[in-house]
């Protein structure tokens, strides 16, 4: 039996009420489920009913694109400005340490695969699936950008960071094999087996004792809160820093090329955001 909840712009929700099961599906299918600050907002706000709601046993993120998410609208990235690039990043990193910390247990389909901030997405999920030909990025480097919502810190405590550091700072399409072999993927799938595969995986969560499946969780996230929340600050810093380019706003909607700045620029760059901020708080001053 299915019972709808909520009434969401950007998510479709229904409680299965079998395997104790919330579905969650990012629903912006036109922008291949990309985020803005309103799907952030409706998710931190599920995640917190969530909190109190421990009869729910698990939770099961999808979207309703083949593709999971691009994480940002490409097109429409040159037009923002880096406070709102910030602002998208504190909120996703807040939503994904808020994951890792549900008494449910968090599947996440990556379906035929995702990119940027929907690939940091998943880091807070406990189990990751996908299709076997998926096609999973941390490719923010290639659009100016680092990944500041977890990318750095979290990444490095999930899989090897070997791992880590090659998919970051290559930006390529993972292999199958590597997001398997490193554990980043639970499991894959193919078309014919999704709905038999998912539906075992919420049944096994079901069948665990409810007390020790959460004290398990919790013991899980603590045993790694300390670098976690070390991390979160390293994370900041260097988004701030690898800000001052704006690299991200050379590539023009449908463009394909961007026209990023030399790194021996940076610190002409650095010393130049420094010079613009004192006249800001000299103007801020006299007035």
């Amino acid at each position: 039996m299915q019972t709808t909840l909520f009434n969401y712009q950007t998510l479709s929700t229904r409680l299965e009420k079998s395997t104790r099961t919330l579905f969650v599906t990012l629903n912006r299918p036109d922008w291949k489920n990309a985020f803005r600050l309103e799907m952030l907002f409706e998710l931190e706000s599920l995640f917190a009913w969530c909190t109190t709601r421990v009869e729910i046993n698990s939770i099961f993120i999808d979207s309703s694109a083949s593709i999971f998410s691009t994480g940002l609208e490409l097109d429409n990235l040159s037009g923002l400005s880096a406070s709102a690039l910030d602002k998208m990043n504190t909120k996703l990193h807040k939503i994904i340490f808020a994951m890792m910390q549900l008494p449910q247990t968090v599947v996440v389909d990556l379906g035929a695969g995702a990119s940027t901030l929907g690939t940091e997405f998943a880091l807070g999920a406990d189990i990751r699936i996908a299709q076997d030909n998926t096609q999973i990025a941390f490719d923010h480097n290639r659009y100016g950008l680092v990944p500041a919502a977890g990318g750095m810190s979290m990444l490095s405590t999930l899989v090897s960071p070997s791992f880590a550091r090659a998919w970051i700072l290559s930006g390529k399409v993972i292999e199958h094999k590597a997001l398997t072999e490193s554990g980043f993927l639970s499991f894959t799938y193919s078309t014919d087996t999704r709905t038999e595969m998912i539906g075992r995986t919420l049944e096994q969560i079901q069948k665990c004792a409810p007390v020790q499946r959460i004290q398990s969780k919790l013991g899980l996230f603590e045993s790694l809160r300390i670098q976690l929340e070390a991390g979160l600050m390293m994370d900041r810093k260097i988004a701030k820093a690898s800000m001052v380019s704006e690299d991200w706003r050379t590539k023009k909607p449908q463009e394909t090329s961007f026209n990023f700045m030399p790194a021996k620029s940076m610190s002409y760059a650095v010393k130049l955001s420094l010079i613009k901020s004192d006249d800001r708080e000299t103007t801020t001053t006299s007035h």
